[in-house]
């Protein structure tokens, strides 16, 4: 399962995490240990024509304009999302 988001491609970043402030004297300096920063993402379940649509989106995606448009039914899902899809549901 990979943890990227559908519609805007983010995903795990890679960084360093500090027990406390790194600066000072060398012997006082902090130990910076590898940390993956994970994007926070949520399943949207999106009505199309051809039926709904099961999306990962990140929280920041979902609270843009465009995205509440394609929620809201007042533009279409673009083909590549519904097609990236691996939860493409038949219409009711």
């Amino acid at each position: 399962m990979s943890r990227v988001c559908q519609v805007s491609g983010v995903g795990p970043m890679k960084g360093h995490r500090r027990r406390h402030p790194h600066s000072g004297p060398w012997k006082l300096r902090a130990p910076k240990k590898n940390h993956t920063f994970l994007p926070n993402l949520q399943t949207v379940t999106v009505h199309t024509p051809e039926g709904r649509v099961r999306l990962k989106v990140t929280t920041s995606v979902m609270s843009s304009r465009d995205f509440q448009d394609y929620l809201a039914g007042v533009r279409p899902l673009p083909a590549h999302l519904a097609s990236n899809s691996k939860h493409h549901l038949k219409k009711d």
